[in-house]
């Protein structure tokens, strides 16, 4: 599996996972191609990246991280998107996405947040680090980062 961070999301084909998210009621694809499309949402302001996992060729995942968008703080980012085939879930292409989510983060950001009501992937979640959000805006979940001295 390789992960790759996207300079230009084009050159990638996402209809699979767009087609599998879409077929089980998740919209987070829909939302990031439309927002990448229109310009809203790049992943290129500062500390944003996006990345997609590989295999064969064949994108299989895809996440991303922004500046969180419901919050006035710009040392606050936001894991975006996150999603997974369902054939290639608990082989450990989410926790690698998120954990080069993360190491990316840990660059710009001292906190990190994410929403998500889905129980599987608020166990993923909580077995990185992540603990449940209190009083964040539109967040369900957040991670403090740990920054060295001299970062």
């Amino acid at each position: 599996m390789l992960i790759e961070r996207v300079t230009y999301l084009e050159q990638y084909n996402l209809n699979l996972l767009l087609d599998d998210s879409i077929s089980e009621g998740y919209k987070m694809v829909q939302k990031l191609q439309d927002e990448y499309t229109d310009g809203s949402n790049r992943f290129n302001r500062f500390g944003e990246s996006l990345f997609v996992a590989i295999i064969d060729e064949e994108v299989i995942g895809i996440g991303g991280l922004n500046i969180d968008p419901y919050l006035d703080l710009i040392d606050v980012g936001r894991v975006r998107h996150l999603y997974v085939l369902p054939r290639h879930r608990s082989s450990g292409v989410g926790k690698k996405l998120l954990g080069m989510i993360i190491e990316e983060a840990k660059k710009y950001f001292r906190t990190v947040t994410l929403y998500t009501e889905n129980p599987i992937a608020d166990k993923l979640y909580r077995n990185i680090g992540f603990s449940r959000a209190e009083g964040i805006q539109k967040a369900s979940h957040v991670l403090n980062l740990e920054r060295k001295e001299g970062m």
